[in-house]
């Protein structure tokens, strides 16, 4: 049972790069940045040890990416729109 559940969560984790490298032109540069934030937020936050660090890093990263995908994608997408309608007025 222990095994599956990393395969899930490696399969997370590698669906999310894959999404963000695929939407690239739509923010996915977000993604990455959000996931690497993330990571760093994380990594130095309470752990005993070297290798719970990196697990919470690795947590960061997983919350990350997904806020940043969001975020990029809005900057991406809605940002030009939202200054073609200011300067129209």
């Amino acid at each position: 049972m222990n095994r599956l559940r990393w395969l899930l969560i490696l399969a997370v984790f590698a669906g999310m790069i894959a999404l963000s490298v695929i939407l690239w032109p739509y923010g996915g540069a977000g993604g990455i940045i959000g996931g690497g934030v993330g990571f760093l937020l994380r990594l130095w936050g309470r752990g005993l040890d070297a290798s719970e660090r990196i697990g919470n890093g690795f947590v960061g990263a997983l919350m990350g990416m997904p806020l940043g995908l969001l975020a990029g994608g809005l900057y991406a997408i809605a940002w030009p729109y939202l200054l073609n309608a200011y300067n129209s007025l």
